[in-house]
């Protein structure tokens, strides 16, 4: 319900790049997404969904809602399948649609709602291998599982480490013979291999351009704080997990036969090697990707964790019932209490936080601009600060720097044909590249994105034109739109 408020919302940028991605041909598609480091099965899913029902916000978003719909009974089912009491379910659904993360990327036309889910229909597949018999392989199921771990990986390309736990997983937490957990990894490593050789080039490119992570993710960010609050780990892992370490010693033997070791053992992989291979890399400022977007694919197996480790302490009667359900009651207190911003911001109406008025900026153009003329675009884009040096180098096969970095302008949002959209450095140190356009340029406009950019390109214009000499729109958010006639 909350999800279903903001899907009418104005896109911001990494949104934009959603729309822009899909607004050319069909053939584009895979080249804009791999100019965003995207990987091309999302858009060319969101393009047909959107075929259908328009090009609007709403059209773009209600596809991430429909998936976060979607994981929410993939993630009950597999609850169902291993007889899960119903209070557990609640637990497991409550701490993954309830986390504000997941409510976030539910709200989003980005393809992270579809990524959870197809991650979770990959679990399930997993499952299906857990509760077989054992005796033998069950090739439908493993081509099953690399149809839907192919997916994973064309719809994004951090789905590689969730993808390589569950591989690792099926072969340390089968139940089959180690020589047929032995096949079963191998065929899926050779596979997975092939899958990636395919994106060969797009993944070197990725790496080539992880310099321009390290921008907005810096390696002092990875802090072992950060690695507790980042995702719900204090009531779904620790908090569960040190539950079931006392009540396993407490049951000795009998305990251990009754739990249900594979599960649990996957779940608690696919949870723990993404998010600290994330921490670690970003902390040796190596690879920086410790940040929420990228980290998404634990969410699911967080919470299932947390709900089988206090089904099994409550089933088991590990522990007198009225102390299993207090420490059930608590754990789920503190959900809400440290791991979960959503009823705060739900009530302050800030599930999406980026407030940027991409489509005021355009109406205005639309309303106002007269004859041709040029936009300056300051995207705030860690790309353009290679220009303009590296302006008409290749980001791919077709488009230059300069061109990609018009994308803001060139998606849902539309602008008069007559004015020409020129990217310039978003570094507000100098504006080096900037001042030389203002003085070149006896009249235009300009379009900001970021708070501090636009306090520093108000004091600019004020000291270049003075105080009468350009329009200030003051449009809410962190984007603006000012207009200048005359030159000084």
């Amino acid at each position: 319900a909350i999800s279903v408020a903001y899907v009418g919302l104005p896109l911001w940028i990494d949104e934009l790049h959603t729309s822009w991605s899909i607004s050319g041909r069909v053939g584009d598609i895979s080249e804009r997404a791999a100019a965003g480091n995207q990987s091309p099965l999302y858009f060319y899913l969101l393009n047909l969904f959107t075929t259908l029902t328009g090009h609007t916000e709403t059209s773009l978003r209600v596809f991430s809602v429909v998936c976060a719909w979607g994981s929410v009974l993939a993630l009950n089912w597999i609850c169902r399948r291993f007889q899960l009491p119903g209070w557990a379910a609640f637990f497991a659904t409550v701490t993954f649609a309830a986390s504000h993360l997941q409510l976030l990327f539910a709200v989003e036309a980005r393809s992270y709602s579809l990524l959870t889910l197809l991650v979770l229909l990959l679990l399930c597949v997993q499952t299906l291998r857990i509760q077989s018999d054992g005796k033998q392989i069950h090739w439908r199921i493993e081509g099953l599982w690399l149809l839907t771990a192919g997916c994973c990986i064309y719809t994004h390309y951090i789905a590689i480490p969730a993808v390589g736990s569950l591989a690792l997983a099926s072969l340390l937490a089968g139940n089959q013979s180690w020589r047929d957990r032995g096949k079963i990894f191998t065929i899926q490593i050779v596979v997975l291999a092939l899958f990636l050789a395919s994106q060969f080039s797009t993944l070197q490119q990725i790496y080539h351009h992880r310099s321009q992570w390290a921008v907005f993710i810096h390696a002092d960010a990875a802090t072992p704080k950060a690695l507790l609050t980042t995702l719900p780990v204090i009531s779904t892992l620790l908090i569960p997990g040190a539950l079931l370490l006392a009540a396993l010693l407490r049951e000795g033997e009998a305990g251990r036969r009754s739990l249900n070791s594979s599960f649990l053992l996957t779940v608690l992989i696919l949870t723990s090697l993404p998010y600290l291979a994330s921490w670690t890399t970003t902390r040796m400022d190596w690879v920086n990707w410790f940040f929420p977007r990228y980290l998404v694919t634990s969410l699911p197996a967080l919470s299932l964790f947390g709900a089988f480790c206090l089904a099994f302490i409550e089933q088991n009667r590990c522990f007198p019932r009225l102390i299993n359900w207090t420490l059930i009651g608590l754990t789920l207190l503190v959900f809400f209490w440290l791991d979960s911003d959503v009823i705060h911001n739900a009530s302050h109406l800030r599930i999406n936080p980026k407030v940027e008025r991409w489509d005021l900026v355009a109406a205005t153009l639309n309303a106002e601009a007269e004859g041709s003329g040029t936009i300056l675009l300051a995207g705030g884009l860690v790309e353009d600060r290679r220009l303009p040096e590296q302006a008409g180098a290749r980001h791919t096969a077709n488009l230059t720097i300069a061109e990609y970095c018009r994308f803001p302008l060139q998606g849902i949002y539309t602008i008069p044909d007559n004015l020409t959209v020129r990217a310039v450095n978003s570094n507000y140190v100098d504006f080096q590249q900037l001042l030389s356009h203002l003085s070149q340029t006896p009249q235009g406009w300009l379009v900001a994105r970021g708070k501090n950019r636009n306090i520093a390109l108000r004091e600019l214009l004020i000291r270049l034109k003075g105080e009468d000499g350009f329009k200030d729109y003051q449009i809410p958010g962190k984007v603006n739109l000012y207009s200048w006639t005359t030159s000084e």
